[in-house]
Formats: C-alpha cells, structure tokens, sequence
C-alpha cells in the first residue's frame, strides 16, 4: 500500500522510427505552450487536490498539497484511518496507523526521494537546465494507438525518466522510470487522461493517473477538486510531535 501510494505511473508503447521532423527545442516549446505558458507555470506558488485512489474494488480518499519550492502533503484513508506522508523542505515524514505506527517517524531515503519527485509538479521538463537535468529527444512512437514523442530525462542525481508526449497536442499521455520501494527497483509508469482546464489563466491538467507496477495494474488516481494558488501555511508541512500525531491526522485540506 505504502509504495502504491508514491509511485506515479504509465503505459509504454513499441518503439517506432525516430523522428527528426521537430528539434528538442521546438517540442520544449510547444510543450509549454501547451500547459498554458512558462509564466502560468512559474507562479503556480501551491497547489491542492483532493480525489481518491481506486484498487480494484476498494477506493480510498485522498488529498495532495504542494507547496513551492518543494514542500508536499499528503494524506489518504485506509480502513477508516488517516495516513500523512509529507516533506517540508528538509524533513520528510509520515503517519501509518493502519500500519501500526501510531506515532510520526522519519521516512527512509527511499520514500524520501519518491516524495521529494513528488514535489516536482512541474515535471522534469521544465527549466530542465537550471536543475541539472539533461533532456533527449528520442523519437516518435506509440502508445495504445495514439502518436506520442518521447523524451529522456536524466535528472542531477542519474534518474531516468522517460515522457512520452500526445503527438498533436503536446501533453503528458505516460512517464516512465525506475524506482526503489521496499528495497527492490521496480519499474514505475503512469499514464494520463481527462485533461480539463484549471486556474486562471486556465490550464489543461489531467484529472485521472493510472498507476502500473512492473507491468501490473496497481491503482487509478481519480483527481476530484483541483485548486492553484490557495493559502497554505508552512507549519501543515511541519513533522509533529507524537503527542500531536492523532490531531495531524485529522488535518483536512
């Protein structure tokens, strides 16, 4: 359950002939055109979302908090039980009642760098330069039918993630990469869809995110309420005090 609930995922297609009718750049640009301009990317300051996370036949709400540079809060109900998992710049944390943690406690650097990618919510391919980030233009192929471009990410730390964009219309249709959760790299891919505008100026975000775990269909992330730019204090990211571990997990965002 745990790294069901870190992971984004997608679907990959078979490769077909690389494509050289559009440079690196010029993809990068209508990419950005796309999401509504570097500048309505840029001053997306927090972000909240609620939904849930449906498996098989169970669902399971959930809420997802950013704010910039890099803090995130997340918090999800299992079996009636409120989990957190957050990072507030320094520090990341979780909450796992259900898990027989009543108590906060210091994630391990695995979960850690989950919820740190967490905290990209521009994506790797946004001022990708100024991050250390070197990007690839791999090529075109598909994915279930539909023309996609792909291109490779290889983030300062050597993370690898693969994007795959809609063809015509420049947007995320799946992301690819290998992670590590529990000890073991597994490989991650979430693909995108029901794409509706939010904010002003309004801006194509998907509203639902399929999760596959080495090949495995793990979960599909129904986004309900999207919302940019709303108040959020720094201390909802703070690590409690167990003493105050249960009212932390009654925060409702």
């Amino acid at each position: 359950m745990k790294k069901q609930l870190i992971l984004m995922v997608g679907l990959l297609g078979s490769s077909l002939t690389v494509s050289a009718e559009q440079s690196l750049d010029e993809v990068l640009a209508e990419y950005v055109e796309a999401r509504g301009g570097l500048e309505a990317i840029e001053n997306t300051k927090t972000m909240r979302t609620t939904g849930k996370m449906v498996m098989g036949p169970m669902e399971a709400p959930f809420s997802f908090t950013y704010k910039a540079p890099d803090k995130v809060y997340t918090t999800f109900e299992v079996q009636g039980m409120k989990g957190i998992q957050a990072y507030d710049g320094e520090t990341g944390w979780q909450l796992m009642p259900f898990m027989g943690k009543p108590d906060p406690v210091l994630m391990s650097d695995d979960e850690l760098k989950q919820v740190k990618n967490q905290g990209e919510i521009e994506g790797p391919l946004i001022n990708a330069e100024a991050k250390g980030t070197t990007l690839e233009l791999i090529g075109s192929t598909e994915i279930e039918g539909t023309p996609v471009i792909e291109i490779k990410a290889t983030k300062k730390n050597g993370d690898v993630i693969h994007v795959f964009l809609d063809e015509e219309y420049k947007l995320e249709v799946m992301t690819r990469a290998k992670v590590s959760a529990m000890g073991q790299e597994v490989e991650a891919e979430t693909y995108f869809s029901d794409y509706k505008e939010v904010g002003d100026p309004a801006s194509p975000v998907a509203h639902s995110m399929a999760v596959k775990i080495n090949g495995n269909m793990m979960q599909n992330m129904i986004l309900e309420v999207i919302e940019f730019n709303v108040d959020v204090s720094d201390d909802l990211f703070a690590m409690p005090v167990a003493e105050t571990a249960q009212d932390a997990a009654e925060v409702t965002d």
